[in-house]
């Protein structure tokens, strides 16, 4: 594939053409640093191949989480404000029955003072 004119007109073109010298000072002045325009591409393409990296390997797991057949289990419904009362309550009460069953067995073992 050969670079340049390829036919009559296009030769014209360029012999017409080849001699000038375009120097537009206002366009040169405002043209972005190109180390700059650089340094941003260079950034955006490190940002976009990590988050493909990232997506790479998430699919990764995904595949292999479906190949392994893992089943995930249902969670636990959420319990209302009523049933956690009763529970907390059932606590209480199981923790004071047991102070009391203690408290029962330690006045079983100690001998009696008997009076006369």
């Amino acid at each position: 594939m050969a670079i340049g004119a390829n036919d009559k007109l296009d030769k014209a073109l360029v012999r017409k053409y080849q001699s000038l010298k375009v120097d537009n000072a206002i366009i040169q002045s405002s043209i972005v640093d190109p180390n700059k325009m650089l340094e941003a591409m260079n950034d955006y393409a490190n940002a976009h191949m990590e988050a493909f990296r990232i997506q790479q390997s998430l699919s990764d797991i995904c595949k292999k989480a479906m190949t392994m057949n893992i089943q995930y289990l249902k969670m636990k419904t959420p319990k209302t404000k009523k049933e956690r009362m009763q529970e907390a309550a059932r606590k209480i009460v199981a923790a004071q029955m047991a102070k009391k069953n203690a408290l029962a067995q330690k006045l079983a073992k100690e001998p009696r003072p008997e009076f006369a």
